[in-house]
């Protein structure tokens, strides 16, 4: 949310009094504004990439990396540094699954074997055909070793195009050399006229790739070559679009191309399940939300620096007009499983529209009952919609310029879940966002995986925040009792708006969560409004807990590439006034996270380079409270009057122990299976020879003795 006060209250005034000329003269000056430095030194995208190796039999079984069919055993893939998740299967087998890590520059394989299933469908993988000239025929044999998108000159700095093509190693396995062949990729073709001698490789790069769809490889496609086994000439996968390396010298900028004049239809999007069917379930939909007629009074405004139109609104135009809203239908897209059901509103900013916690009920994410103008968002644009959600906000601070335009929308689905793959434009000349969000069967949390993306030829300063509006608990609003839950090792935050002049101002540290006595992790504590940063976010996770109806949501963050934790809410005992932005009185918090620590901070994206992480969110409930969270629990941990009070809930299904320990002496030890919607609850009697204050440590720990998760503290016990 932005910074409103005084100044804001009194612009919303000035453009109701406001000419064309005033409002052209904001947008110049803005344009003129000098920015803050970019911050590079953590989020940097020029690490280099690391090779995925997957070597699990039988050959030809599906890969899927982190939800998206990614190609068929034997593979190889060159991918940014991260933690993915690779599974492998085929028909008649059971699933494969292994988590790795790639670190930049490296090399992690995933060896193993499927194993058959006891009953059902046999394997379909076929053994490989007996050779067409006889037995005594040696043949050659061309097979597809690995594939990747790079550039002609791979990681050379001395490159003079940007132009990324697909690089194919091809290998004859077979006793034979083999005479000249074509190599197909998505329609060109490449010839390799001298063959390929037995047991040699070569390696070609054909330009052009697949963005957002399969790369379809063949070689040869004109079937020149009589081989010993032709089933493994093919190979059909999605390729990731790597971070190219840094220029040698800096390329020149080009020329800016003229804006649109109109704003691109969104594709449509497929909902077809895959053979065999998936426990989460994808569908589309319409929703009639009352709407107010903004879109008659917008005029299109270009920023030059990133290439974006954004819409300004004549305020004075809209206001003489008395609008009232009217029903308008919008498409949504839904994805369910047994504990979650996402719906998202991709004509609105592609936004993560609605989340509801099966087990409760309850929608956890904010829904305004109106689409209104409100009088925040980037300075120049002039206003937004607090439409509720989840948003994705670039390439300017605050909410950014696309939270209103559609988005393009893919859906992927496997066996083991589904990805909804949204993107603000397919553009080549300016700075992109990808963001995939995956829910997979069985599991009641959901991952979200922002992807920045700069195609152009120089390098970009841009801004990019996840908001999430919300109002945990069902009730649309929250109550006196909803806290801010950030990690213990945040003992201070910067300010970045307030409404009480008792706090410190714009860009000043303070104590968290007790300044001058008063908790402000307690929504009820607070007067007007607060936004603020944690200085600096330590991760891995933040939260908002509302203890006045028990639930909550959580957000785990790679903390090494997501510097930026923001909480804001419109304030308790004299709040801005809930019609500046609805109809109902309905209200909500914000949890903000991205790239940068602050709104002030930029992340560089050098020439055809690439930012991505991935993101864990979930609702939880029945805790209590909460005091720390990770990917797989929620834990809660208080004491009083010579007792412990242990709480937790998980985000997936799991068995294990959970343990207590007072000043490292374990005092009690039980096995615990949880499944998400439950949580566990226990009061302890910690004994008459428990001092007055001491440490109280739980511990959930998996068989074996893997720690799982743990929160620590010092408490007064009696």
């Amino acid at each position: 949310m932005g910074r409103p006060g005084p100044g804001r209250w009194l612009g919303v005034v000035l453009r109701l009094l406001a000419t064309l000329f005033f409002l052209l003269l904001i947008v110049a000056l803005n344009r003129c504004a000098v920015t803050t430095e970019p911050v590079t030194a953590v989020p940097t995208v020029t690490a280099g990439s690391g090779y995925l190796g997957v070597q699990v039999r039988p050959d030809g079984a599906r890969v899927f990396v982190d939800g998206l069919r990614s190609g068929a055993t034997p593979l190889s893939l060159e991918l940014p540094p991260a933690q993915y998740t690779v599974r492998v299967e085929s028909d008649g087998y059971e699933p494969f699954t292994e988590t790795v890590i790639l670190a930049p520059g490296g090399e992690a394989i995933v060896t193993g074997e499927l194993i058959p299933l006891a009953t059902g469908v046999p394997p379909t993988i076929s053994p490989s055909p007996t050779p067409t000239a006889g037995a005594e025929d040696a043949l050659p044999d061309l097979v597809i070793r690995s594939v990747r998108i790079e550039l002609e000159t791979g990681g050379a700095c001395d490159y003079t195009t940007t132009q990324l093509g697909t690089r194919i190693v091809i290998e004859n396995v077979g006793e034979a050399d083999a005479g000249p062949f074509v190599v197909d990729v998505n329609g060109s073709q490449q010839s390799v006229d001298a063959g390929l001698a037995a047991g040699q490789t070569v390696s070609l790069w054909i330009a052009g790739y697949s963005y957002g769809g399969e790369t379809t490889i063949t070689v040869d496609a004109a079937s020149q070559v009589e081989e010993s086994n032709k089933e493994n000439n093919s190979l059909s996968q999605m390729v990731p679009i790597p971070t190219l390396p840094p220029t040698c010298t800096p390329p020149p900028t080009e020329a800016p191309v003229e804006p649109p004049t109109a704003t691109p239809s969104p594709t449509p999007t497929p909902t077809s399940s895959p053979p065999g069917g998936s426990a989460v379930t994808v569908r589309e939909g319409q929703i009639a939300i009352p709407t107010y007629p903004y879109a008659d009074y917008l005029a299109e405004a270009w920023n030059g620096a990133f290439n974006v139109p954004y819409a300004v609104l004549d305020w004075a135009a809209y206001n003489a007009s008395n609008p009232a809203p009217s029903d308008l239908t919008y498409r949504t897209l839904e994805m369910e499983n047994e504990y979650l059901k996402l719906t998202f509103l991709p004509d609105v900013g592609g936004r993560l529209y609605q989340i509801v916690f099966k087990p409760t009920g309850h929608r956890e994410t904010y829904r305004n009952p109106v689409l209104k103008p409100s009088p925040w968002g980037p300075t120049e644009q002039g206003w937004w919609l607090a439409a509720g959600g989840i948003e994705w906000c670039l390439p300017v601070e605050e909410h950014g310029y696309e939270w209103g335009v559609p988005w393009l929308v893919q859906v992927a689905q496997d066996d083991a879940g589904a990805t909804v793959i949204l993107r603000d434009t397919m553009a080549e000349d300016r700075v992109r966002a990808e963001v995939a969000v995956r829910l997979e069967a069985g599991k009641a949390h959901f991952t979200i995986r922002p992807r920045l993306e700069n195609p152009t030829g120089a390098p970009v300063d841009v801004k990019y925040w996840t908001n999430a509006m919300l109002a945990p608990g069902g009730q649309n609003a929250p109550s006196a009792g909803l806290r801010f839950i950030l990690p213990d090792a945040v003992t201070a935050v910067t300010v970045h708006s307030r409404g009480d002049d008792f706090l410190p101002g714009y860009d000043e540290r303070m104590p968290w969560p007790v300044y001058e006595g008063v908790d402000l992790s307690l929504l009820g504590n607070w007067n007007r409004w607060l936004g603020f940063f944690e200085d600096p976010a330590v991760g891995p996770f933040m939260a908002v807990y509302d203890e006045g109806y028990d639930e909550g949501m959580v957000r785990v963050f790679p903390a090494d590439r997501v510097l930026g934790a923001k909480g804001f809410a419109f304030g308790w005992q004299d709040p801005i006034p809930a019609d500046t932005w609805t109809d109902d009185g309905s209200s909500y918090v914000e949890m903000h996270g991205g790239p940068t620590s602050t709104f002030d901070d930029s992340v560089t994206l050098p020439a055809g380079g690439h930012l991505q992480w991935t993101e864990t969110w979930y609702p939880v409930a029945g805790l209590g409270g909460l005091r720390y969270a990770n990917r797989t629990a929620a834990l809660n941990l208080t004491a009083s009057a010579g007792q412990a009070r242990v709480a937790f809930a998980v985000s997936h299904p799991w068995s294990g122990e959970a343990m207590l320990m007072l000043d490292s002496q374990e005092r009690w030890r039980q096995a615990v299976s949880l499944v998400p919607g439950q949580s566990f609850q226990e009061s302890l009697p910690l004994g008459d020879d428990a001092p007055q204050r001491g440490r109280l440590t739980l511990r959930l720990e998996a068989p074996g003795g893997t720690l799982v998760a743990e929160y620590s503290a010092d408490f007064n016990l009696k």
